[in-house]
């Protein structure tokens, strides 16, 4: 057969034509195989993509998740079925394949629960520094015990076959959905993404890079009453990926990964940090929210060009019919710099970003309980848990524990000897009043005694960025309130942050916003249970100058103190920042406060039985910092929703319906047995000498309000 009989090969990317005989398409650079079928006559078939694009046309992905990108399993006879790997797992039957290998479902033999195993293919099993590497990687992942990662519950290798085994779920991954339904609404893709920030941040905490996030690596779950609970998927194997397919470029000048959702330097082939997570995860929300990929190619290499040297165009531009805010979208373009020091620093500060995107009169329910999210995931009453896996492990430990006791009895004194000294030496230390380092995070937190003052340093920093912090934990048993105090450092503001034990959103943040600015909250409302106090450098930016650089501070102490109190009648108790949770008082009546650390906001509500009227006093006692200035907005009355500034003098600034001098005197606002209420913030005194402060300063200066029944 000569050449000139042989038809051209037609691409499938750009349908142009090339001669017979090309191993590649020579206008979009498209590879491709010789075909089983036309080995003889030299015609050459199309080799599938390495990249999918979300466009409207791309081929649906399983909505199973626990494999590289899924497929349909052959329909022929699998030699594995039925066969039990590891002494324990018996597969019943294949549910995926991808690039890493093939995924089955297979029951426990001992527990009878079902599980997921990925076993793994090609090179992977024949090398073995890779299969070092694999269990390496796997032993990492097995220890992410976030509810919105999937749990790895064994690994290893037998028969032949290098195995891991996963939770069961079952679930739609989110490349389906959006293929489906199209962009998701602001509010959804937002609550989506904060799942998977979380699940990311447990994993930078420990070291680990997902390095590979798109969504056919996100699980939805739904539950009973609508809600979506994210899992995320392949923790530990996108390292292995990784080094296997820069293999491949090397051995066969191939292109390989996901481009859509590659940061620059993982372009460039400087390797993963946890900014190169929250390039993926903002390229993540950007589809999320629009429906396209941030960029797009006909081929890799273009879209590989385009996230090194384009800049990506808004998401409220790219699609202004869905009415994307602004500020959204500038948080989105935020984690798509090119420089990853231009990027959120860190996952968990993109996190609280999101978080703040669906605050409204206050913090937004936008996600479950890790409790009740594992009760979701545990509702399959087919798939095999965590907490039975471990019970059958803890199982055979015991029954080998059993078994060596019987062998070294007459050794077992000696070593039970041993064990109690060493036992002795590593007990921790007395308390004496000082902190105990390391406690720089909240897994190695200093048990502090019940109302015991501690002392501590914010010295040496953890990085560039953040400062020392250092964590308490103490348990407060059922009282009617605490106080909390912070003696100032003389050379950086300081913050403490309180978080109840199990949760990661903190219960409350409180910063002194000045250096040598003590920090007081007289009192404060917190239910019986364990807490988390952690100490570290204010870096809020106050000023137009930006925050301030990190600091380190070796020889002056904090001082920490949280004691018990008994709310005095007529004060405030924080937390009282909403309607929900308001001071209240009974007309006539008064109550203070003071707006004592940075961003705080006070309501007061009052009652009577007919109306009443507000009356407002400020700084009788001390003076306000002259760039602040104590603002009411009333919530309820004719001038509702309404801020007014509250000046001691009328002196230093120009009066307007917006100014006055105090005290001030609300309306007369029917109550008739209703709350009526107040918001109290501080405001930047427009009259202050320059520079102004772009956020008010906090201090000590009380405030009085009293409720006047008509």
């Amino acid at each position: 057969m000569t050449a000139s009989a042989i038809s051209p090969i037609d691409c499938p990317d750009c349908g142009q034509h090339s001669p017979s005989d090309a191993r590649f398409c020579c206008h979009c650079g498209r590879g491709f195989t010789i075909s089983q079928e036309n080995a003889v006559s030299n015609r050459f078939a199309p080799e599938q993509p390495v990249v999918h694009s979300l466009r409207v046309g791309a081929p649906p992905s399983s909505a199973f998740p626990l494999h590289d990108r899924p497929t349909e399993p052959p329909h022929v006879a699998d030699p594995l079925i039925g066969r039990i790997v590891a002494d324990r797992y018996r597969i019943v039957e294949q549910i995926g394949r991808g690039g890493m290998g093939v995924v089955y479902r297979v029951e426990h033999a001992r527990i009878g629960k079902l599980m997921a195993l990925k076993l793994l293919t090609g090179e992977l099993t024949r090398d073995g520094l890779q299969v070092a590497r694999f269990k390496r990687e796997a032993l990492m992942a097995s220890k992410l015990s976030h509810p919105n990662t999937v749990q790895v519950f064994d690994f290893g290798n037998a028969d032949g076959l290098v195995y891991l085994a996963m939770e069961y779920l079952r679930g739609e991954d989110l490349g389906r959905i959006i293929r489906r339904e199209g962009a998701l609404s602001p509010e959804r893709a937002i609550k989506l993404m904060i799942q998977v920030a979380a699940s990311l941040s447990e994993a930078h905490e420990k070291g680990i890079i997902h390095r590979d996030l798109k969504p056919e690596n996100i699980l939805i779950i739904r539950g009973h009453s609508g809600e979506e609970v994210v899992k995320v998927l392949d923790f530990g194997l996108a390292k292995l990926r990784e080094s296997s397919e820069l293999s491949d470029v090397t051995s066969r000048g191939a292109i390989v990964g996901t481009p859509y959702y590659m940061s620059p330097e993982q372009i460039r082939g400087e390797g993963a940090e946890p900014s190169s997570d929250i390039y993926s995860l903002g390229a993540l929300t950007y589809v999320c929210l629009t429906g396209q990929p941030v960029f797009d190619a006909n081929t890799p290499l273009g879209v590989f060009t385009k996230h090194l040297l384009e800049a990506p165009v808004a998401p409220h531009l790219r699609r202004p019919d869905l009415r994307i805010p602004e500020n959204v979208s500038r948080l989105v373009l935020s984690t798509l710099q090119k420089d990853p020091s231009q990027r959120p620093h860190s996952v968990l500060a993109l996190r609280e970003s999101l978080l703040r995107q669906l605050e409204g009169d206050g913090p937004a329910q936008v996600e479950l309980s890790p409790v009740a999210i594992q009760e979701l995931t545990d509702a399959d009453s087919e798939a095999a848990t965590r907490a039975e896996v471990e019970r059958y492990e803890k199982k055979l430990r015991r029954r080998s524990r059993l078994a060596a006791f019987a062998a070294v009895l007459s050794g077992l004194t000696v070593l039970l000897g041993l064990g109690l000294t060493v036992r002795r030496l590593r007990a921790p230390p007395i308390f004496n009043g000082r902190e105990l380092e390391p406690n720089d995070s909240a897994s190695i937190a200093q048990p502090l005694p019940r109302w015991a003052p501690v002392s501590g340093r914010i010295g040496q920093r953890i990085d560039a960025d953040r400062s020392d912090r250092d964590f308490y934990r103490m348990q407060i048993p059922a009282s009617k309130g605490v106080s909390l105090s912070l003696k100032a450092l003389p050379n950086m503001a300081t913050c403490l942050w309180i978080y109840a034990e199990g949760s990661e959103s903190p219960f409350g943040r409180y910063c002194s916003g000045a250096p040598g600015r003590d920090l007081f909250v007289r009192q404060l409302a917190l239910p019986r249970g364990n807490y988390l106090f952690g100490v570290m450098q204010d870096r809020e930016a106050y000023t137009r100058s930006g925050p301030p650089p990190v600091y380190e501070n070796v020889s002056d102490d904090y001082v920490l103190q949280i004691a018990p109190v008994t709310p005095a009648e007529g004060r405030e108790v924080e937390p009282n920042d909403t309607p929900r949770n308001p001071s209240t008082l009974t007309a006539p009546g008064s109550l203070s406060g003071q707006l004592a650390f940075m961003r705080d906001v006070d309501v007061v509500c009052a009652i009577a039985a007919g109306s009443l009227r507000f009356v407002v006093e400020d700084g009788n006692e001390h003076l306000r910092p002259r760039e602040s200035v104590l603002q009411i907005k009333p919530l309820a009355g004719p001038e509702a929703e309404v801020p007014v500034r509250v000046h001691r003098t009328a002196e230093g600034f120009s009066k307007s319906s917006r100014d006055v001098v105090g005290p001030w005197h609300g309306s007369k606002v029917v109550s008739e047995g209703t709350p009526v209420c107040l918001e109290l913030s501080l405001a930047v005194n427009p009259w202050a000498p320059t520079p102004t402060s772009e956020i008010a300063p906090a201090s000590e200066t009380e405030y009085v309000v009293h409720a006047e029944a008509l």
